[in-house]
This record gives C-alpha cells, sequence and structure tokens, in this order.
C-alpha cells in the first residue's frame, strides 16, 4: 500500500526537507515545520477580495486550456467557449490557421456568435452587419456608404485575437499575459503526461467524442483541484465503489485496498497522484466486465504499445492511472477513462465545470463502449463518484459561512516527503498523502502574493 509509482519517465530525485523551503508569502498559508502542520485560511475559499484577487493575479497570468485540435478539425470550423471570463470563438480559417478571438463585434460589442459550433467562412454582427472572416479580417461594414477605403487599412477593426495562443500535442491553450513564458516552458514536466495520453492513441490519433459536459456547482472552484487529486477521500467516501461494485467487475474482492501508488507536484504547482487500482483500462488492461468481445482488442493494443514504446514504458501507459491538475484548473484523468475538465469560479460561492472525454479515432466499437461505461459509472456527473464529491463541495461551502474562521488542514504525509530544490512544488509523496496539494497551494500563494509572475 505504501509503494510509490513515479509518474511515467518522471522520477524526482531526494532532495531536502521541508524545513528549507522558502514561503508562505501571503497570510493565506501557515506552516509549522515543527509539528509538520500545512493549512489553509478557509478565507481563501469565501473572501470577496481573495477572489477577485485570483482574477488578476491567476486567472489573467496563467496558460488556460481553450480546446482540442479534434474539436476543430475542418477549415472554418469553430467552437464557442468562455475562458477564464472571457467569450472567445476557437476556430481554424480557411487555410487551416488556428485561432482565438474574443467573441464580440469590434464596433458596438455584441456577441458576434451564439452558436456553440459549427463551420463559418464569415461572422456576421447582428446589430449593424459588420463581417468578419474566418481569419479575424474586418470584410464588410453591412452598408456601401459612409466609410473612407482606408477606414481599416490598419487592422484596428478586425477580430482581436487573444494575447497568446499555443498548444502541446493538439492540447490548445491560452494566455492574457503577452509577457508569460511560453507553454512548453509552463507545462514543464507534465508533458510527459501528455506524451502518454496522446502516444495511447498512436497514429490514429485522440479525439474529443461529442457529448460534452457542462455544470454549474455550489461551492468555490478550488475544492475541484483539490479533490480529483486527493486519493486519500476515495476509500472512505467512494465506499460503495471501491468496496461493493468494484470488485464485482474486477472479480478481485481486495481491490477497495489496492490504493498503490504515488503522488506529488511539478514545476509551476502543477500536480498529480499515480495509481495502480486494478480497476481496468481501455488501454489497455482489460478486465471480466469489458466482456470477452474487447479482451483481444485490449490484448493486441497492450501489444502495440509493446511493440512502439518498449515494455517499461507500455506498461506505464497501459497499468497506471493518471490524475493531475495543470495548474491552475485543468483537470486530467487517464484512469478507468480519458477525460479533461477545467473549472472555472463563476462567483466565490460558485464554479462551471466542463468535461471532454477522449478516444482514439476510429478505435472499434466495443472499446468506445467500454471507455464511455467506464466515464459514466464512475468519474461521470451521473456516476457513483461525482453525487459524492458534489455533496461535499456543498457541504463545505455551508460550514464556510456557518462556523466560526478555521484553517484547513494539508499536513497528510509532509515529514515524509521527498523535496527537490529546496521547492515544495516539486515533490513526491505517498498516494494517500497530501503533498499534491500542498505544491498546488504553495504555487497559489507565490501567484496572489505577487512573488511569482510566470513571465
Amino acid at each position: 500500500m505504501n509503494d510509490v509509482v513515479t509518474p511515467g519517465t518522471i522520477a524526482l530525485s531526494l532532495g531536502a526537507n521541508d524545513a528549507n523551503c522558502p514561503g508562505p508569502f501571503s497570510n493565506h498559508i501557515r506552516i509549522d515545520r515543527q509539528r509538520g502542520r500545512f493549512e489553509v485560511d478557509q478565507r481563501a475559499f469565501m473572501d470577496e477580495d481573495t477572489f477577485r484577487l485570483e482574477r488578476e493575479k491567476i486567472f489573467t497570468k496563467c496558460w488556460l486550456f481553450v480546446g482540442h485540435d479534434s474539436e476543430i478539425p475542418q477549415p472554418k470550423d469553430f467552437i464557442t467557449r468562455n475562458i477564464g471570463g472571457f467569450d472567445l470563438i476557437f476556430n481554424r480559417d480557411r487555410d487551416g490557421n488556428v485561432h482565438a478571438f474574443y467573441n464580440y463585434c469590434t464596433h458596438r460589442a455584441p456577441i458576434l456568435n451564439v452558436q456553440e459550433r459549427g463551420n463559418a467562412n464569415v461572422f456576421t454582427c447582428p446589430y449593424h452587419g459588420w463581417v468578419f472572416g474566418a481569419d479575424g479580417a474586418l470584410k464588410d461594414y453591412g452598408a456601401a456608404y459612409g466609410y473612407d477605403e482606408d477606414f481599416n487599412s490598419d487592422g484596428h477593426y478586425n477580430l482581436k485575437a487573444v494575447p497568446r495562443l499555443e498548444n502541446y500535442r493538439g492540447f490548445w491553450f491560452m494566455n492574457m499575459n503577452q509577457k508569460a513564458v511560453d507553454l512548453a516552458t509552463y507545462l514543464g514536466s507534465t508533458k510527459d503526461v501528455f506524451d502518454i495520453m496522446a502516444d495511447q492513441a498512436g497514429d490514429a490519433g485522440l479525439e474529443v467524442i461529442r457529448g460534452e459536459q457542462h455544470l454549474i456547482n455550489g461551492g468555490n472552484w478550488k475544492v475541484i483541484t483539490d479533490n480529483f487529486v486527493d486519493m486519500y477521500h476515495g476509500p472512505s467516501l467512494h465506499s460503495s465503489y471501491f468496496n461493493d461494485y468494484a470488485p464485482s467487475r474486477t472479480q478481485n474482492a481486495e481491490v477497495g485496498g489496492s490504493f498503490i501508488g504515488g503522488s506529488g507536484g511539478f514545476e509551476n504547482g502543477h500536480n498529480y497522484a499515480i495509481s495502480r487500482i486494478g480497476l481496468g483500462r481501455p488501454v489497455a488492461k482489460w478486465i471480466p466486465a469489458f466482456g470477452e468481445a474487447a479482451k483481444p482488442l485490449i490484448e493486441a493494443k497492450k501489444q502495440e504499445l509493446i511493440d512502439r514504446f518498449g515494455a517499461e514504458r507500455a506498461e506505464i501507459m497501459a497499468e497506471h492511472n493518471r490524475n493531475m491538475v495543470v495548474f491552475p484548473n485543468l483537470v486530467v484523468t487517464d484512469n478507468v477513462s480519458l477525460n479533461v475538465r477545467t473549472v472555472f469560479p463563476e462567483s466565490v460561492d460558485t464554479f462551471r465545470m466542463n468535461i471532454w472525454t477522449l478516444g482514439v479515432k476510429g478505435e472499434p466499437e466495443a472499446i468506445r463502449d467500454v471507455r464511455l461505461r467506464n466515464h459514466l459509472s464512475f468519474v461521470g456527473p451521473a456516476g457513483f463518484a461525482h453525487p459524492d464529491d458534489f455533496e461535499i463541495f456543498d457541504l463545505q461551502r455551508q460550514a464556510y459561512h456557518t462556523t466560526p474562521h478555521k484553517w484547513l488542514d494539508y499536513s497528510k504525509g509532509m515529514r515524509t516527503d521527498t523535496v527537490k530544490d529546496n521547492d515544495r512544488r516539486k515533490v513526491e509523496g505517498q498516494l494517500l498523502n497530501e503533498s499534491q496539494q500542498r505544491a498546488w497551494w504553495t504555487q497559489w500563494d507565490r501567484l496572489v502574493s505577487g512573488v511569482e509572475t510566470l513571465e
């Protein structure tokens, strides 16, 4: 139960203990090294001033996930999405170039497009008929008179693009800060997890499966970044899944007690939990509940991974479950299914979550069925996990406002962490500890205090 699974090819070497790590830098975090305590002020989850500070210091400074290549596969494809409080058109122009434009007319500012997705060569403002090309250029004013011929010769009235838009392995991110470090630097060691995800698909490539899910829930947005890498709560909160449902599917009565793995942090506050809980994986670990028809397909996929990447890498890809948070708000779950989700604050007490399930393009129907059923049964909104978790989120929200001021504890395993470079964000711990949350909160502390600019 205390064995450690390293995250892909990443292994953090033994470094200094926590006593030599700098911080905290804000009054929201306190660390008692003598007692081995790491605590967060509950006001970080309920204070309006802190909420505004997060908007300013985090959501305009960090790289935020926009979408995946497969969502706009053809020239002129577009989707509309709200990212960090900004309505965007994420699209390809007629030459296939990818853009992210603010979704408003540069004349009088109404929203240009209210469709969720489509294919369009132009976007037309419903107010005065201004017409913009898929490349953002203003094409027409809706009238043949009244404007000089060179009125927009400098491009002043073209659609406005986000300051930065970059991608890694088909995952597109935006940044409101023109001076921000490049995406590859920001992602750091998380790139290995993205590589594992993308490489599972081989030459076919990954795709976002249509039917994404959106919801708004009570609670502060940070409860999600806490929860999805928190393995500690699994055996207790989700006992019906791990003690009853999962053993019947895997024909392993001990699966509920098989929480083997490791957790920790990467650079820039990203964190992870890696496990070998024997729940089965569409890529590429078969269990009886997947059905006999899927067995040869999954076994063939495992052999393909071995042939392409070698036995050790294939074992990591097929046998290990990965939960990861790309700071601040992108949650990646590569476990019983493969999905990504974003969480954005609607207010200090409500958040909006968007969930997209990914699969391999052209994969056999039997595998696609396993993938979607796995998603629905556990990590989907109506699965075993979500209702439990979301009830807790609401109970947390209620307690913040109806109980005396308190500090929330994130201390589990603090004395046994392996820390690299005197940086609490670069840490390894045991699976059921809270090393990963301490890494995330350390970065949060650095940003809201202004110590870190990510430039």
